[in-house]
């Protein structure tokens, strides 16, 4: 009887820290928003790995936060995918609001994948390129699969991929991307991790190693070379978390790995570590390309609580921003005009009784010179002639299209407002739910792009 309460507490022990198993159940779904922190430079040691091994990153500081917000393929502005391969059941999520700065500044760079019970696949890139801000990306030819399931403790893989990725778009094609290569997935180590999320965290560990090739061609100068790239991915997955615990890339040389990056599953906190009375600052814009002097931008605030709040907004440059409809840089939600051609980067600053916080969207608004005629306003039609226009209810075309060719609107901020098929004559647009203004017509037929400047009366 003795052994008994000893056998009780070795099986608790064991069902405690035992082995657990990664399926699709285990990553994230559509609508689901999960926030991470990011540490910079760290001197732990990520490559220790073992069986029944407790890894403890306790110490990881925090240099900044954020949220996945996985969305549906036609939740995006990237929904004209699907119309090139993209899988409609794909899962995106925003990787970056800028990238770049002027004319070829890429924005809302979207990831997408699909969930399948054999693996968590990528299948996509989306982004908006600033000097045509059409949507634009690519689709896998060949899919890279992060994961394959289920994942066991010991379990080995390797993938290939290939993706192309347009510079530019259907209208305005500057080069292209292309990136292929091969993962390598080793599921080498199973435990515990204690993290500033959470302690004791039952994990598998998976290394991936990835070689690729990225080849970027531009077209005007002519410009091509290819890149070899090698990247180590060290991620620690749980049953509990859609998101890594832990998500580790960095390099590896002679053995010494040196981590780029350092991600993991966190909760509210500010970098002294307090929650700031949760006080999370967040903000958007209708648009983000304009014409100096001539487009109006409406700032969405979204911070959280917004009782209570005093606002500071900052631009940078500062020249040439004009606040109007008796706004100012205090008010919630800002109306502003940029008098001055650039690439403006934007902050929010609040503060409310329980702290401040604030966020900031670099190279977030676009501002062309008026004689800018690479701008969407002044795309001229291609191949395409419709009548009445302007229109008031409904527009003709002046070629036959086959049965349920799609055709998408967009406004001249390169939003994406209407996606639908051609009715069943084959030549009528019903365009009786746009409101007075100019639009884009996009229609897709086979390899051919159709395109023309619409006004709605």
């Amino acid at each position: 009887m003795k052994r008994t309460l000893l056998s009780v507490l070795a099986c608790i022990s064991f069902s405690t820290y035992a082995q657990i198993q990664i399926t699709q159940a285990n990553m994230p779904s559509i609508n689901d928003t999960i926030r991470y922190s990011v540490a910079i430079g760290s001197n732990l040691d990520f490559v220790k790995t073992g069986a029944n091994f407790h890894w403890d990153y306790s110490g990881l500081g925090l240099a900044s936060q954020d949220i996945y917000k996985f969305q549906a393929l036609t939740s995006t502005p990237y929904a004209t995918l699907a119309f090139t391969g993209m899988p409609f059941g794909a899962i995106g999520y925003k990787i970056a609001d800028s990238i770049g700065a002027g004319q070829f500044a890429f924005k809302n760079l979207y990831n997408f994948f699909d969930k399948k019970s054999t693996g968590w696949r990528a299948v996509g890139t989306g982004y908006t390129l600033s000097v045509l801000p059409l949507p634009a990306g690519g689709v896998y030819s060949d899919p890279d699969e992060v994961y394959s399931f289920p994942l066991n403790y010991n379990d080995e893989d390797s993938t290939t991929f290939a993706v192309t990725t347009i510079l530019g778009n259907q209208f305005l094609q500057l080069g292209t991307l292309k990136q292929k290569g091969y993962r390598l997935n080793f599921v080498e180590g199973w435990g515990t991790i204690t993290t500033p999320y959470g302690s004791n965290i039952n994990c598998l560990k998976i290394k991936s190693v990835v070689y690729e090739i990225d080849s970027l061609k531009i077209s005007t100068p002519a410009f091509n070379v290819g890149i070899p790239v090698t990247r180590v991915e060290y991620k620690w997955l749980s049953t509990t978390e859609k998101i890594p615990v832990l998500e580790v890339i960095g390099t590896e040389l002679g053995g010494t790995f040196t981590p780029t990056q350092i991600r993991y599953r966190d909760n509210y906190r500010t970098s002294s570590g307090n929650n700031n009375n949760g006080l999370r600052v967040s903000f958007d814009a209708d648009k983000y390309m304009g014409t100096e002097g001539k487009d109006t931008f409406y700032f969405i605030n979204t911070t959280r609580p917004n009782i209570g709040n005093t606002y500071k907004w900052t631009f940078t440059p500062s020249k040439g921003v004009r606040f109007v409809g008796g706004t100012s840089s205090a008010s919630a939600r800002p109306i502003v005009v940029f008098d001055s051609a650039g690439v403006f980067t934007v902050k929010l600053e609040a503060s409310n009784l329980g702290g401040t916080d604030d966020s900031t969207a670099s190279n977030m608004i676009t501002i062309s010179k008026r004689d800018n005629n690479q701008s969407i306003a002044h795309l001229s039609s291609k191949g395409l002639t419709v009548y009445p226009n302007p229109v008031k209810d409904y527009i003709q075309l002046d070629v036959q299209l086959p049965a349920f060719t799609p055709y998408f609107i967009y406004d001249l901020s390169g939003k994406l407002l209407m996606v639908n098929h051609i009715t069943e004559d084959n030549k009528t647009i019903d365009c009786t739910e746009l409101i007075s203004g100019q639009y884009l017509l996009v229609i897709r037929t086979g390899d051919l792009i159709l395109y023309t400047q619409i006004i709605k009366e």
